[in-house]
């Protein structure tokens, strides 16, 4: 009888830990986003006009967008959706590799001057892996990508990166079309594929209040994009 009231109470403790833990991983309430901003089928010829695109010879081919970056660029093909400055976004594309083994969907703010390019944050796709990166206070943020350019990255920089982003493992299908969803509400950053939620991340450079453009950003050539849509908040 000594250990049954101990017991009991690392019962119940445990009980409302795992309740706190769940709680706090709640997924991101979709009725959030009450705003669409843009979408895009690609029913057309050709691209919308307000697509921009840099170093890219993606197009509409049969419905579909084909990303492409040309043989002779040096940076992978960039086709961009521009909006009034945003926080909280959620972005839905359907995709396929068809080729290219790697695409990125990108947030950035064209007037923030703390990183490269202006880049906030961006969720990587590969066959084999999901990557979730704060790169507002991550890669690229002005002295760590300096660093990294010119090779100078000292071991305090290295171990700061590590914890700006986030890798998961997946095995996608490289026949068949898949489903990414990307929410992000204050400093944290969910990702979904095919329904399924395979990384939640929380870094402060998410917080941003500003972001005003969405990059697909796709390697070499070629990943097929559909059902392309950007939602803000109402």
């Amino acid at each position: 009888m000594k250990n049954v009231l101990p017991v009991a109470l690392v019962v119940v403790f445990s009980q409302l830990f795992v309740t706190v833990l769940f709680a706090e991983e709640k997924d991101i309430d979709l009725g959030h986003y009450g705003k669409t901003i843009f979408e895009d089928e690609f029913e057309g010829k050709a691209l919308n006009k307000k697509w921009g695109m840099y170093k890219s010879a993606s197009t509409v081919r049969d419905g579909v967008m084909v990303g492409i970056t040309p043989e002779d660029a040096d940076h992978p093909s960039v086709n961009t959706i521009r909006f009034e400055p945003q926080a909280d976004l959620e972005v839905a594309v359907s995709f396929k590799f068809a080729g290219s083994k790697h695409f990125s969907v990108m947030f950035r703010d064209k007037v923030y001057k703390g990183t490269h390019a202006g880049h906030i944050c961006h969720v990587g796709v590969s066959l084999k892996a999901i990557t979730l990166y704060d790169t507002k206070t991550g890669k690229f943020k002005n002295e760590i990508y300096d660093a990294r350019k010119s090779g100078e990255l000292d071991e305090v920089m290295k171990e700061l990166l590590k914890t700006k982003q986030q890798r998961v493992a997946v095995d996608l299908d490289e026949s068949k079309w898949h489903d990414l969803l990307i929410r992000i509400k204050g400093d944290v950053m969910e990702v979904f594929v095919d329904k399924k939620k395979v990384g939640r991340f929380q870094s402060e450079g998410f917080a941003h209040t500003a972001v005003d453009q969405v990059n697909l950003t796709t390697s070499k050539k070629e990943v097929h994009y559909d059902n392309f849509k950007i939602k803000g908040v109402k």
